[in-house]
């Protein structure tokens, strides 16, 4: 009976034993393998501004009497000194418009009035842009068209324009021009001048701080 009674002991001994020596279940924290900085800066506005920086010259070299007083179409092709450069570096989006008047050409008293036509100018791209269609290149610096200045006119004819979406120095080529006369009065021997004045001014925007 005490043989049977010590075997019964001894079992639950080492059922006890076996419970109490089982290993306890450790919780690890989660690896962490994602943090976040930043890299701020503070914009300085003391060399911000718009500026006409270029305008192109439009050399229609000799032209026959017969041509002008018949009103012929006469073209240039324009290879240097053909861009128009614009620098717009200001803080708040404002836009710009360009607009051009003009005189007759004249000489020795003399006039010849008529049209001056840029021919499909190209498109404005950023100095550090290759302007090529996808990039990031002047996007909202647009041509007017068709664009036909009268010669003389003291109203502004409006020839590009800018949203201020965006900014930089951007330049476009002029490569072609169109001058047809239309006037038949006494001319003189000699050159012809017209003089253009380019006016470029910011578009208003009240809403954008200075």
């Amino acid at each position: 009976m005490k043989s049977k009674f010590w075997l019964k002991l001894g079992l639950l001994s080492l059922t006890c034993g076996m419970v109490s020596g089982a290993p306890a279940l450790i919780s690890n924290a989660a690896d962490t393998t994602n943090l976040e900085s930043t890299a701020t800066l503070t914009l300085d506005s003391s060399d911000t501004h718009l500026s006409l920086d270029a305008v192109p010259s439009f050399p229609f070299s000799t032209v026959k009497t017969s041509d002008i007083l018949s009103g012929k179409a006469i073209k240039t092709s324009l290879t240097s000194n053909n861009q128009v450069t614009v620098t717009d570096t200001r803080l708040d989006s404002k836009g710009w418009d360009l607009a051009v008047t003009s005189t007759a050409f004249t000489n020795s008293g003399k006039k010849i009035t008529g049209n001056l036509a840029f021919n499909k100018p190209g498109a404005f791209a950023f100095s550090d842009s290759d302007g090529a269609a996808g990039s990031d290149g002047a996007a909202g610096w647009t041509w007017a068209s068709p664009i036909n200045l009268a010669l003389p006119t003291t109203s502004s004819t409006q020839v590009a324009s800018s949203t201020g979406a965006k900014e930089g120095t951007a330049s476009a080529s002029i490569n072609s021009a169109t001058f047809t006369a239309n006037s038949h009065d006494a001319l003189a021997t000699g050159t012809y001048t017209s003089t253009l004045t380019w006016n470029l001014t910011a578009t208003p925007n009240p809403g954008a701080s200075e």
